[in-house]
């Protein structure tokens, strides 16, 4: 699970840059901000369900903001 947990890292990096936002995904994921904060702090781990949510979230987003350029 660290693999997963380090690449979503380094995508939430990139993605907060742009038109993403961690309210929006907490909220799709029906946690706090604070956790996703906590998550990238390494205080705390999401389980691989959430991992699997996140990485569909991200998939999404991305095709979303390629489709519109």
């Amino acid at each position: 699970m660290g693999n997963d947990l380090d690449s979503w890292k380094e995508m939430h990096k990139f993605y907060m840059y742009n038109d993403y936002l961690t309210k929006d995904l907490a909220a799709y994921l029906k946690v706090s901000p604070r956790t996703i904060q906590r998550w990238l702090k390494g205080k705390a781990c999401p389980n691989p369900k959430k991992l699997d949510l996140i990485k569909k979230y991200l998939q999404e987003n991305s095709k979303k903001a390629t489709s519109e350029e």
